[in-house]
């Protein structure tokens, strides 16, 4: 099934096979370009002129080698820091040559460098750290679409192949500048493929227009959402309004609450004139003088029950005295 679904992408939609005919294509462009223009047979000649004439295709190169392999995965970010420092260095480069040598052809090439180091910046960067930190996301350049920046790369490669071509006199010439045209050409398609990958592919979500535009509809989408929320609660404000008018709530709130007041008032009348009619606090008074009077009885009584078994004991300690002192003067009178 897996298989089935490769086979239906076409291969310029396949950054794997449009990585390697980059590859193939500088191959060519080394052969090609510098076959013609080495004096001599030697081999070691030929791989010093390679490296002195095309040394940023050989940097591209390296590029696109590296990322075939797991360490080149491993550190994609990097390696895409490593090609955007490349397309500054010939950006910088191509200038130095317009203010050398102004022609068509010098600003053609500046502005093909100029937009792939745009491009290069704008693409490779959306899913790094730098994205955030320098607040690509608020450049100008940012606001172009994937397919604009697309369409504007193959024109100036068209126009820069037409000057080539009738400037150029000789068979290599012609070569080479096909083979360069080739080659930005397939650039261009494979950042224009990475850059649909993360819109797509990665964020799981199908923007065929800018990285940003996600925030900018979720945003959108929230303010839609704060607005209708906002609308809801003035609609039930005012219909609450409308029901408390209709129905004259606030006037029934008032009347309860003076009913509520009016009938504590007549409860603590009555209670009042319940007390002043049944003689409560007179009662209350008797029923005090009434308990006063027996205390004071009881305590009469127990004071002269208390003096009378006094009296008693007295008496019986006294008797008992007498007797034993007879008892006494009995035993002596016996001796």
């Amino acid at each position: 099934m897996k298989k089935d679904i490769n086979n239906t992408v076409k291969w310029y939609d396949n950054a794997g096979i449009v990585s390697t005919l980059i590859i193939v294509v500088i191959l060519m462009m080394f052969v090609s370009s510098q076959s013609f223009a080495v004096v001599g047979d030697s081999s070691f000649r030929l791989f010093s002129s390679v490296i002195n004439h095309n040394t940023s295709y050989l940097l591209v190169l390296f590029y696109f080698v590296a990322i075939k392999f797991h360490f080149g995965k491993k550190y994609f970010n990097y390696f895409n820091v490593f090609l955007i420092f490349v397309y500054l260095l010939l950006s910088i480069t191509s200038f130095l040559t317009v203010i050398q040598s102004f022609s068509f052809n010098t600003i053609f090439i500046f502005l093909e460098n100029i937009i792939l180091l745009i491009y290069l910046s704008h693409t490779m960067f959306r899913d790094t750290r730098v994205w955030k930190e320098f607040k690509l996301g608020e450049s100008p350049f940012n606001e172009i679409s994937n397919d604009y920046y697309f369409t504007i790369l193959l024109t100036i490669v068209t126009f820069t192949l037409i000057i080539n071509l009738i400037s150029t006199v000789v068979i290599s010439g012609l070569v080479v500048s096909v083979l360069d045209a080739i080659y930005i050409v397939l650039l261009t398609r494979y950042i224009y493929l990475y850059r649909e990958y993360l819109d797509k592919n990665k964020l799981d979500i199908n923007n065929s227009g800018n990285f940003d535009s996600i925030k900018n509809t979720i945003s959108q989408d929230f303010e839609e959402i704060k607005q209708s929320l906002n609308d809801v609660k003035d609609d039930i404000a005012d219909k609450a309004d409308e029901f408390i008018e209709k129905h004259d709530i606030d006037d029934k709130i008032d009347d309860i609450k003076d009913k509520i007041k009016d009938t504590s008032e007549s409860i603590k009348k009555k209670t009042e004139d319940f007390i002043n009619k049944t003689e409560i606090d007179d009662k209350i008074a008797e029923a005090k003088d009434k308990i006063k009077n027996t205390s004071d009885i009881i305590k009469k009584k127990s004071s002269t029950i208390i003096k009378s078994e006094k009296e008693k004991t007295k008496k019986n300690i006294k008797n008992k005295k007498n007797v034993k002192n007879s008892e006494n003067s009995k035993k002596k009178g016996d001796k």
